[in-house]
C-alpha cells in the first residue's frame, strides 16, 4: 500500500528530530489533504477543529520546518503571496485556478529548456527560476 502524503510528512519531520505532537499533525493533515494552498491562518483555523489548544506560533514554526525540509513551498497567489503547498517531488512547477484556488504541479521539462535557451540568448547561464501558471480548472471553466 502507498504511503499517504500525511505519512511522509511525518516521517520526514521526525526524522529530522522534531517532535510529532497533535497539533503538528493537525497541521500535516490539512497540508496532505488540501488541494488548494493554504495561509498560515487558513491552516490555524482549520487545525483548531482537531487540536482545540493550538497556537498560531505552531503553526507558523512547523511551516517553517516543513519548508526548510523542502516538504512544503511558499506559493503567490492571485490576492496572497503568503501561502503553502504540499511540494512534489523532483523539480515541479503550479497551475493553479484563478476561481476556486486548485492546484495541481506539472512536469516542465519543455520549459526547462526553453528558459536555457533564453538564458543563452541573453548573455546569461540560467540558475533559477519560480513558474507558476493561472488559469481556470475544469470545474470552474464548466460553471
Amino acid at each position: 500500500m502507498p504511503i499517504s502524503n500525511k505519512e511522509l510528512l511525518e516521517q520526514k519531520l521526525q526524522a529530522s528530530g522534531a517532535r510529532i505532537t497533535k497539533p503538528r499533525k493537525a497541521i500535516l493533515d490539512i497540508i496532505a489533504t488540501s488541494e488548494h494552498p493554504l495561509s498560515a491562518m487558513e491552516i490555524f483555523e482549520r487545525a483548531q477543529t482537531q487540536a482545540p489548544n493550538i497556537g498560531l506560533v505552531t503553526v507558523y514554526r512547523t511551516i517553517d520546518t516543513l519548508k526548510s525540509l523542502g516538504l512544503v513551498d511558499h506559493i503567490h497567489g492571485s490576492e496572497d503571496c503568503q501561502t503553502v503547498f504540499r511540494t512534489a517531488s523532483g523539480h515541479r512547477h503550479l497551475l493553479s485556478c484563478t476561481d476556486c484556488g486548485k492546484s495541481v504541479y506539472f512536469d516542465g521539462v519543455l520549459a526547462e529548456k526553453e528558459f536555457q535557451r533564453i538564458g543563452r540568448e541573453h548573455g546569461f547561464t540560467v540558475s533559477g527560476h519560480l513558474l507558476q501558471l493561472f488559469g481556470l480548472c475544469t470545474k470552474c471553466k464548466g460553471e
